[in-house]
Parts: C-alpha cells; sequence; structure tokens
C-alpha cells in the first residue's frame, strides 16, 4: 500500500514559508554542484501529490511551469473553491476516508505531503504520515508559517541524518508503531 511521505524545508525555526506564503528566503540557499538535498531520488519514489489549496495557490502564483505534469495531484479544499488551472488535478475537501482511499487507489508508489502547515498537521494529527525528510535551512526567519500548525504529539524515529557543506541538515524521520 502507498505510503504517506513528507518532504520538506523549514527554517531553524520551525517555518516553511513567511506570513505571505513566500519561499524567498530559499533563493540564497546555496546549492553546491550537483546537490538536490535527495529531492530526486524522493521524486521517483512518488507518483501522487497532495497539498493544501494555499499551497496550490503559491506554486501557481510562482511564475512557472507546472512542476507536476508527471503525477496525479490532489489539492485540499475545505470550501471545494480552487480555479484548477492544471493537469491530472483534483480538488477534495476533506481527509474523509472516502478521500484517502481515493489517492491511495491512484497510486502505484507513494504519495507526497507536499504542505502546507494546516494539510501536514491533519495528517500528522490523523496518524496518517508514515516519513519524513525534513530539509533544515540555516536560518532563522523569526515569524511565518509553521512546519505544524497546531500539529498534536506524535513520535517518530530518526533514521537517518545528511548534513551538507552550506549547513543544511537532512533529517529522515519514521513513524513510531
Amino acid at each position: 500500500m502507498s505510503k504517506f511521505r513528507l518532504f520538506i524545508a523549514t527554517s531553524i525555526d520551525g517555518y516553511i514559508a513567511r506570513e505571505d506564503g513566500s519561499i524567498d528566503w530559499l533563493d540564497d540557499l546555496v546549492h553546491p554542484e550537483g546537490v538536490d538535498y535527495g529531492y530526486a531520488n524522493f521524486m521517483v519514489q512518488v507518483d501522487t501529490i497532495v497539498m493544501g489549496r494555499k499551497t496550490y495557490e503559491d506554486v501557481i502564483g510562482f511564475d512557472v511551469d507546472w512542476p507536476y505534469d508527471d503525477y496525479h495531484c490532489f489539492v485540499v479544499s475545505k470550501s471545494g473553491k480552487v480555479n484548477v488551472s492544471t493537469p491530472r488535478t483534483e480538488i477534495i475537501t476533506s481527509l474523509a476516508d472516502v478521500e484517502l482511499s481515493k489517492m491511495r487507489l491512484s497510486a502505484k508508489k507513494d504519495i507526497w505531503i507536499v504542505g502546507g502547515g494546516e494539510l501536514i498537521a491533519s495528517f500528522l494529527n490523523e496518524g496518517l504520515i508514515d516519513s519524513m525528510l525534513i530539509s533544515v535551512i540555516p536560518v532563522v526567519l523569526g515569524s511565518g508559517r509553521p512546519l505544524f500548525k497546531d500539529g498534536k504529539e506524535t513520535a517518530f524515529n530518526l533514521v537517518e541524518t545528511e548534513s551538507f557543506q552550506n549547513g543544511v541538515v537532512n533529517l529522515v524521520y519514521k513513524k513510531d508503531n
């Protein structure tokens, strides 16, 4: 069965974006040649993506081509009012069992929980996150959109760490069973 996996970057103080949704603080991140922090390897392991409405609208607003043409995407919106302009994208209004089953049935590989913080916390609070790869970026933002907005206490096991020359640290966690 497909697993729900989180792969995300966060500031040292636990923010995934500025208050306005901007991730411009990632632009200054120096990428050593050939280093993608595990992104390419992760992406070959997933074929389905789930993200919140704000994250979807933020990605659309980046003024780049939609990067997920080859993936089945689900956008979670409580109101269902999202202007979908991308291929293979569906709107769901909750994380009800029927919607989760729909995601898992559509997936042949794992499912990437992209963000934002509210959606991530919803998956966390329902016990649905199977693993997390969190890239900690060496910057303190001071405020913004938190990684786990209103998440409840949940135990995970640290199974891998990887540090990079520029100060980025990848932390890989699996659910504590």
